[in-house]
């Protein structure tokens, strides 16, 4: 079951040598992935904001915490870290369904910020009903006028709360909500359906001979061609409101990547 790890699992050790030969294997793709992510690097180094704007500061904003979550789905995808990559994979899509709602919906980008306040009267109504011990001193300073004027802001401001699926929808992209989004929800959920990825069926699939542990590359090539599909756009988009144009490079990563998918698994060597 441990076999291509040891002690150390997805840390150090073995995984070194699995992780060698998993770059290799999908040489094309890594490097296609890390150069996206250099030219992604290019577009923030030395990047001016005009902080007068909110549309430049929470776009740029965005794109920053995307590029965060690209590299983690890098780092994940390399170990064969199948699970891991599902949520981050998952909350990569969630900025990016953002990026472009706010890019296409002109009247979003207030909306969304506006969630501030959902988010705040959540947090107090919480704390609030809560009978904890310990959040007793807190309670005391969230009296009832405290609560009652932040109420009065959502419902004065007419604000309301947004649904991840809402964004898609806003953003142009509610297919992928309903398919690659609400897939990955199965390993954020640790739903029974995802979990079943870890046992191990005899050739007939009838009966379990054990579970799996360890690196996997079964999904290499998805997570890698998606979120490199995904994060490419985001370049493209990011760069049109700041007024660059690099349409043609980032179509020749797509390009790259929907090559990838075309072409399926990479064969063992």
């Amino acid at each position: 079951m441990m076999s291509r790890i040891d002690e150390n699992g997805f840390l150090e050790g073995s995984i070194c040598n699995w992780i060698a030969e998993h770059r290799d294997q999908h040489d094309m793709l890594f490097r296609a992935t890390r150069e996206l992510n250099r030219e992604c690097h290019h577009f923030l180094d030395d990047r001016e904001v005009d902080v007068t704007s909110e549309l430049h500061i929470t776009t740029a904003l965005l794109f920053a915490r995307l590029m965060d979550l690209f590299q983690g789905i890098l780092i994940a995808v390399e170990r064969g870290m199948t699970s891991v990559s599902s949520v981050v994979f998952r909350a990569h899509l969630e900025v990016y369904f953002h990026l472009m709602a706010i890019h296409k919906d002109p009247i979003f980008l207030n909306e969304y910020l506006d969630q501030t306040h959902i988010a705040r009267k959540g947090l107090v109504n919480r704390i609030r009903h809560s009978s904890s011990t310990s959040l007793a001193a807190l309670r005391e300073t969230l009296d009832e006028p405290v609560a009652q004027d932040i109420c009065e802001t959502t419902k004065e401001k007419n604000i309301k709360p947004l649904k991840i699926e809402d964004v898609a929808r806003r953003a142009g992209l509610h297919d992928v909500y309903a398919t690659a989004y609400a897939i990955l929800s199965g390993a954020v959920h640790t739903t029974p359906r995802d979990l079943e990825s870890h046992l191990d069926y005899d050739e007939a699939k009838e009966a379990i001979r054990g579970f799996r542990y360890g690196p996997s590359d079964t999904k290499t090539a998805k997570f890698l061609s998606l979120s490199g599909m995904v994060t490419a756009e985001a370049l493209e988009t990011i760069s049109s409101i700041f007024g660059e144009d690099r349409a043609q490079l980032c179509a020749g990563f797509t390009s790259q990547f929907q090559s990838a998918l075309r072409k399926g698994p990479a064969k063992k060597r």
